[in-house]
């Protein structure tokens, strides 16, 4: 764990791999209780708020960059999702959460900021057989604490769309096809859309090819595969269609968009 501020400096000092402002794709969870300023950090290619009295995660396997602002600071920890709490997976680590981002109540704020200061004490004291197990609960206090803000501030989601999104996560590359997701939820085609309409205004398959079209642009920012190979990895069976399908949805070709993002 660390300050925003101390990240920012070490980048100034050259003392970081790379920029900030470089396309990275880390498999660690990273959230963040700002504390200072209003900035911005980019999430799957996406503004997402930054700053005092917002609580801000960035859930591994998501595509970051940051827009460096002076005078912007958060406490920030990051944490491998072996370390996440056990049982359900949290929903401010749902891939469903477009723009990760919420406010916090004044109250909620300070009790954050001093469970951050609990656990920055604990990293100075010298290890002792007490304080792995100390900093495990202190991290897991923190991750309740902000899965509830994320609970107050959400609307209820049915169980129907909870399963669908997470078989989405693990078979978009596999299939498109509406009715493999929609058995996998439990419901029938139609009501799936129905509740995908209500929920984030689009159709199922619509739903379905921008999570397809997110893996490839994330692939494309952050590696250097070819498009066959993106094909592959994203259950195409000819780069001729892939290139197809993303020039349709994102409106330009797949190695247009990567020179775009390795220009930054």
């Amino acid at each position: 764990m660390m300050r925003l501020s101390e990240l920012f400096a070490r980048a100034d000092r050259l003392a970081l791999d790379h920029a900030l402002e470089t396309p990275q794709r880390p498999q660690f969870h990273t959230l963040y209780v700002g504390t200072r300023g209003r900035g911005e950090i980019f999430v799957d290619f996406a503004r997402v708020p930054l700053g005092a009295g917002k609580l801000t995660v960035v859930a591994g396997n998501r595509v970051q960059y940051f827009a460096v602002t002076p005078g912007v600071d958060a406490w920030m920890v990051l944490f491998a999702p072996e370390v996440v709490p056990p049982g359900a997976v949290p929903a401010i680590l749902a891939p469903a959460w477009e723009v990760p981002s919420l406010d916090i109540p004044p109250e909620d704020q300070r009790e954050l900021v001093a469970l951050f200061e609990l656990m920055a004490a604990e990293q100075r004291r010298a290890p002792d057989a007490q304080q792995v197990a100390l900093q495990t609960a202190l991290l897991h206090a923190l991750i309740l604490r902000a899965d509830r803000l994320r609970g107050r501030a959400a609307a209820p989601s049915s169980p129907a769309l909870e399963r669908f999104f997470t078989i989405l996560e693990r078979d978009h590359a596999r299939t498109r096809r509406v009715a493999h997701y929609a058995k996998a939820a439990g419901v029938s085609a139609r009501r799936l859309g129905e509740l995908l309409v209500a929920h984030a205004g689009k159709s199922t398959k619509a739903v379905i090819d921008e999570r397809v079209l997110l893996e490839q642009r994330r692939l494309l920012a952050h590696t250097d595969i070819s498009v066959k190979e993106l094909a592959d990895r994203t259950g195409f069976a000819e780069p001729t269609n892939l290139v197809k399908f993303f020039r349709h949805l994102a409106g330009e070709t797949p190695l247009a968009f990567r020179a775009r993002y390795r220009a930054k």
